[in-house]
């Protein structure tokens, strides 16, 4: 799928599919080893030691979305190591009230900061009417729910393969290549957008380079067949590891929209919903030792509108929305969506930071040399990180 790693790539430290990060750009993260610890890399680490880097961050994002805040509502923004302001001295007090009433489920993360803030630095004390049904449910309950009338798993993706052109059609596509725009998130916070030119190169199977220019910096990311790596503005490659490089081995597929049924452990149609005042039936799709994806198709047109995917970390699971649109005929008879918009957050949280990926042209069964996707060496870090 056009443009998912790539968003996240720049959303995220490390991360593939996240809502993410403190929200710095690729461009300005302190480059750190996946075997690094948050206080190893960042100053004044109390409640969160032996964090790994790639996890830290994330939560610190899901620690905003909860809130509907950004990291100046706890950290000075000229030295976020400080312990100036109260909001960070009682969110270490609520962190370790969530860890200890997570103990009552096995150290589950039942309840997260999210359960009771909603998106709001006050959390509600009592109910607000008017009531609705429950919608939450998780993939077990809803696999436990009665079944409805619903076509299966593999009618609704037999009828997604026909929309975009037909299987056949799709698997004799080896390679593309991609140029696009992209509103590329940059700054604190990852909250100034920064209009960039992006090139997509991909090739059968799973070889993915994705290189984004600006007026002020290129970075890049990609995946070489084992490997998923990202360079930053300062030369510096980060590698994913665990969870983050198994998904990005998945995202790298090339016939991914096609292949979910041996992407994912288990498949469940768990009912339908609304996407942008469309009606679509929503497939999980269960990966081991992460968060469900949920897949989103049209009921009318078989077309996947949406992705919706979570990053397990010990405070919850952080998601990320993708919504594809503007299917169009990339000049082979398969249709690819030409607009796709990655937003981070959940329901209730306010979030300023999302990406849209805007494709002008698209070439496929171009030549392009493997050696394009190989991780490139990496220039020397620099002497410190920045301050959290």
């Amino acid at each position: 799928m056009v443009g998912i790693r790539a968003l996240m790539r720049n959303m995220c430290a490390a991360g593939v599919i996240v809502v993410c990060v403190t929200l710095m750009s690729a461009a300005q993260q302190p480059a750190a080893p996946e075997s690094k610890t948050a206080e190893q890399t960042y100053k004044n680490i109390q409640v969160l030691q032996g964090t790994p880097v790639n996890v830290f961050l994330p939560e610190m994002r899901l620690f905003e979305a909860a809130l509907g805040v950004d990291c100046n509502y706890c950290h000075l923004e000229e030295d976020r190591s400080k312990d100036d302001r109260d909001a960070k001295l009682t969110a270490r007090k609520m962190i370790a009230m969530v860890r200890e009433i997570n103990k009552n489920f096995g150290g589950r993360p039942v309840v997260t900061c999210y359960t009771c803030h909603r998106g709001n630095v006050e959390p509600a004390g009592a109910p607000i009417f008017p009531l609705v049904e429950r919608t939450d449910l998780d993939e077990d309950e809803r696999a436990k729910a009665p079944a409805a009338n619903f076509p299966s798993v593999d009618q609704i993706l037999g009828k997604y393969a026909q929309a975009i052109g037909g299987e056949q059609a799709a698997r004799k596509i080896t390679s593309r290549i991609i140029t696009a725009t992209q509103d590329i998130p940059t700054a604190a916070g990852g909250r100034v957008p920064v209009q960039g030119q992006v090139e997509i190169y991909e090739k059968t199977p799973n070889l993915v380079l994705n290189v984004y220019h600006t007026d002020k910096f290129t970075i890049s990311d990609g995946f070489d067949g084992a490997t998923s790596w990202a360079q930053n503005a300062r030369g510096i490659v980060t590698t994913d590891s665990g969870i983050d490089l198994a998904r990005a081995k998945r995202s790298a597929d090339f016939y991914l929209g096609l292949d979910f049924k041996s992407e994912y452990t288990r498949l469940t149609v768990t009912g339908t919903e609304k996407v942008n005042n469309r009606d679509t039936y929503v497939i999980a799709g269960i990966v081991q030792g992460a968060g469900p994806d949920r897949l989103y198709f049209d009921t009318q047109t078989g077309l996947l509108l949406r992705r919706l995917t979570l990053q397990p970390t010990p405070f919850g699971g952080t998601p990320t929305e993708v919504d594809y649109d503007d299917y169009r005929d990339a000049g082979s008879g398969v249709k690819l969506p030409f607009t796709v918009r990655m937003m981070p957050g959940s329901a209730g949280a306010v979030l300023a930071v999302s990406s849209t990926i805007r494709i002008q042209k698209v070439v496929e069964n171009a030549p392009i040399d493997g050696s394009k996707f190989v991780k490139p060496e990496s220039k020397p870090a620099p002497p410190a990180a920045r301050p959290q």
